[in-house]
């Protein structure tokens, strides 16, 4: 192989790596609340090299406690908060993506349950 096809192919590995994450991304399974609920617990496994995206919508002035269980496991709300397994903070009017994974990547699946809770 000349230098030339080798820094392309490390090139397309590279971008290759980068697409995977946005193309999850857009996949965010939005979070309903039962008529009368203001909680909800989602159950799910959390895969080596995926994170895993839901979406609340909240009013204005609303507390949004959330917190996550399981071996390693932590979640993200965009914009709000960072890598944690118990987090509060009081919601604006909008829609917040909330990503779970694992903290430090392992080669097994890891099941987890997160508690979404908004008054």
């Amino acid at each position: 192989m000349t230098t030339r096809q080798i820094t392309i192919f490390i090139l397309v590995f590279i971008l290759s790596i980068l697409a995977v994450p946005a193309v999850q991304a857009d996949n965010c399974e939005a979070i309903q609340f039962q008529r009368g609920h203001s909680s909800v617990i989602v159950e799910g496994i959390a895969l080596p090299n995926i994170t895993i995206c839901y979406q609340i919508t909240t009013a204005a002035g609303q507390t949004a406690d959330i917190a996550i269980s399981g071996i390693n496991m932590v979640f993200s709300v965009e914009g709000v908060a960072d890598a944690q397994d118990k987090y509060r903070f009081t919601a604006e009017k909008k829609t917040y993506r909330i990503t779970v994974g694992q903290l430090m990547r392992t080669v097994t699946d890891e099941p987890f349950t997160l508690n979404i809770s908004i008054k």
